[in-house]
């Protein structure tokens, strides 16, 4: 359909026409607002390079009572694709993640239960548990929650979190656990992470309290002399203890892609000004937060428009700087979330901080027949779940999970290849690992899913001298059951190593007859103990 047509079609829904949404624009904002809709929109929109500027299609927003986000999607921009960007755009420091879902009548893969309802071995198949079922919305998944958390990227230069975790690691904080460990003197809390915000952006670190008022950041990287005390309020603000990390396993360099260099992070006063309502101190606060020069964020704005095969999306370092001296928003919506992307700001925030009257904006969504909304591929009629009724409680396996996550992370549902390592990641890539009480690596201790590259199922030497660095695979033994750990070939056999100080030593089996490699794990789902 092309795209006048649509617009037309869904103005027709409110009974609106062009020429009537553009004068009642001109009746609220002013015919000489930037939120005015010219009334020849349709013959604009021939040229698909001209696209109504954010400021049009919030008004577009307001009049028909469709929602902002819709209206972005009609126009080809889908907002929740963002952090699938972020977290593959090139970065040093450790980042805030925005865990907004913008689209709440996104379709959403879900799942039933097969039988038996719970997992009957320690480690095995998701599938064994689980089926493809009806798709649901994603406001369905989002009323399952029964907490909100944070959520953060960790930098390759942030040496308060290093070794424990490893750069591209998402990590959640628990904000609602804060309070109950710092309370409690017997909590030993120096053996938790926790998630803290200082001048210079986010770290992941071990903690010492010096009183009420002081802490001191841990770090393996760096000598105790140079440990540098911070004030709460003042200078840091401890947002989370760290509870959970999806773990990228595999070492996978971005080819091609920029990798600008900064400073290390360290600590220094938190920024006292009101960012909410100052475009031009978000963005300054956001390129010091992440650490880079004007030519540096150009370099990751060039990859964003090579990765979308759209230059819109480039912007100079000249035009960078006059972002940070100027006082209105880009013209053109590609700029504006490249700077999202490049700078780990939240759309709505990047928005609001731009004088945006976002709240003003519509609460309907545009019906799916008028929409890019499509199910996902490989599923039932997503008609047969979107039903009034609301979502169940699940039961089985998923009740279980819900119940110990308490939070689906929706917002990462795009980003899954890129968390992952898989080009094409699906279902069949998962195994559950939680009922392994025993693992034989470290990183498996409170792990929930493993995933797995099946393509690679011959181990190959590693040059890491630290055990904890070496691939992982996923290992069939005859009898059915699965290891997951460190392994190698010698002589036709299958070596599987535990790691050092394990309880038991390594496990021979003679290969492709006793036992076999499924493949190479890539990501690891996990909590983290609350003492190591």
């Amino acid at each position: 359909m092309h795209r006048a047509e649509q617009v037309r079609q869904i103005l027709a829904t409110r009974s609106l026409t062009l020429y009537r949404l553009s004068r009642e624009s001109g009746q609220i904002f002013g015919r000489y607002s930037r939120f005015f809709v010219p009334h020849n929109l349709y013959y604009d929109m021939a040229d698909s390079c001209l696209i109504p500027t954010i400021h049009q299609i919030l008004a577009l927003s307001r009049i028909t009572n469709y929602r902002l986000w819709d209206w972005l999607a009609v126009f080809g921009f889908n907002v929740d694709l963002i952090p699938r960007l972020r977290l593959s755009a090139p970065g040093r420091r450790t980042v805030l993640l925005d865990s907004s879902v913008h689209d709440l009548s996104a379709w959403i893969p879900w799942f039933a239960e097969r039988r038996p309802l719970r997992p009957t071995r320690a480690i095995g198949p998701l599938r064994q548990f689980l089926a493809p079922a009806a798709p649901r919305r994603a406001r369905d998944l989002l009323a399952l929650n029964r907490r909100k958390f944070q959520y953060a990227r960790v930098g390759e230069e942030d040496l308060h979190a290093l070794p424990y975790f490893t750069p591209g690691s998402i990590v959640r904080a628990d904000g609602l656990r804060l309070e109950e460990l710092l309370a409690d003197a017997a909590a030993n809390i120096e053996k938790r992470f926790f998630l803290v915000e200082h001048g210079r952006g986010w770290t992941c670190s071990r903690i010492a309290m010096l009183g009420k008022d002081r802490v001191i950041l841990r770090s393996h990287q760096r000598p105790s002399w140079s440990e540098i005390e911070l004030k709460f309020g003042k200078e840091a603000r401890i947002l989370g203890v760290i509870d959970a990390e999806i773990r990228p396993v595999m070492n996978r360099s971005s080819v091609g892609i920029p990798h600008p260099r900064a400073a290390p992070s360290l600590p220094q006063p938190l920024h006292a000004a009101d960012l909410q309502n100052d475009l031009k101190a978000l963005l300054r606060d956001a390129r010091s937060r992440a650490g880079l020069s004007f030519r540096a964020a150009s370099a990751v704005s060039r990859w964003i428009a090579n990765t979308l095969g759209d230059e819109a999306f480039f912007a100079a370092a000249s035009t960078l700087s006059d972002y940070e001296t100027l006082s209105d928003p880009p013209r053109h919506i590609q700029k504006a979330i490249t700077l999202c992307i490049v700078y780990a700001i939240g759309f709505a925030q990047f928005l609001r901080a731009a004088g945006l009257p976002v709240d003003q904006a519509g609460r309907d969504p545009i019906p799916d027949e008028l929409i890019p909304r499509q199910a996902p591929e490989g599923n039932d009629d997503p008609r047969t779940g979107d039903t009034e009724e609301t979502l169940k409680e699940p039961a089985g396996l998923l009740g279980f999970l819900i119940g110990q996550w308490e939070e689906v992370p929706l917002f990462l549902r795009h980003s899954l290849n890129e968390i992952t390592g898989l080009k094409n990641f699906s279902l069949s890539d998962v195994f559950w690992v939680g009922g392994d009480e025993n693992p034989i690596h470290p990183w498996l201790a409170n792990a929930t899913f493993a995933v797995v590259n099946r393509r690679i199922k011959k181990p190959a030497r590693s040059a890491a001298k630290d055990a904890r660095e070496q691939p992982l695979y996923l290992i069939l033994k005859r009898d059915g059951g699965y290891l997951c750990g460190r392994c190698a070939l010698d002589r036709g056999s299958l070596v599987v190593h535990t790691y050092p100080g394990a309880p038991s030593g390594p496990r021979q089996f003679r290969s492709g007859i006793d036992a076999e490699v499924i493949g190479q794990v890539t990501a690891i789902v996990r909590r983290l103990p609350e003492t190591e």
